[in-house]
């Protein structure tokens, strides 16, 4: 995440939708703990004002609202995601004699699930930490299990990702 931000910082820069170039502010971006490794990618431009003025995001019911978010993010990821990935790691230490088809189906199921809520949980505890702090970040999931086609699926899963792929890869292409 940390190098996708910094080659959208570049290609931005070079495209001149970055016109502010304050070494501190630039710091702050590149530095910022709570999505660094996990997630949203931002790009600079997008939060540019924000880190300059926090006022208008920091107020008690943004915070109330980023801690809630950091909650649910926290229980997606100890409650859900290590129990389910508990189970899928009980199924993947037997030996390929001992799985059945049921087994093997509960393993990657459990696998799946535990990925997304791995993800997910880190992602909303980013964007409650931000919102804490008085910086709002991009939501990056959507429910993307719920989807009815492998294109939306894309779609809703790591939504930022997504977009930078398509912003710093695919368009240029």
């Amino acid at each position: 995440f940390f190098t996708f931000q910094q080659i959208a910082y570049l290609v931005d820069s070079y495209r001149q939708e970055t016109k502010e170039y304050d070494f501190l502010n630039y710091a702050l971006f590149v530095t910022f703990f709570p999505q660094l490794i996990a997630g949203p990618i931002v790009r600079y431009h997008d939060i540019a004002d924000q880190i300059t003025d926090r006022e208008k995001n920091y107020t008690p019911d943004v915070k109330l609202s980023g801690f809630y978010t950091f909650c649910i993010g926290l229980a997606k990821k100890v409650i859900i995601a290590n129990t389910i990935g508990m189970q899928a790691d009980d199924v993947f230490k037997l030996g390929s004699e001992h799985i059945d088809t049921a087994a093997a189906w509960v393993g990657a199921i459990a696998y799946t699930f535990q990925i997304y809520f791995d993800f997910s949980g880190y992602s909303d505890m980013a964007i409650g930490l931000c919102k804490i702090m008085g910086i709002r970040l991009p939501e990056n999931f959507n429910n993307p299990y719920l989807s009815s086609s492998i294109t939306e699926f894309w779609r809703r899963w790591h939504i930022t990702l997504g977009t930078w792929m398509k912003n710093y890869l695919y368009i240029p292409l």
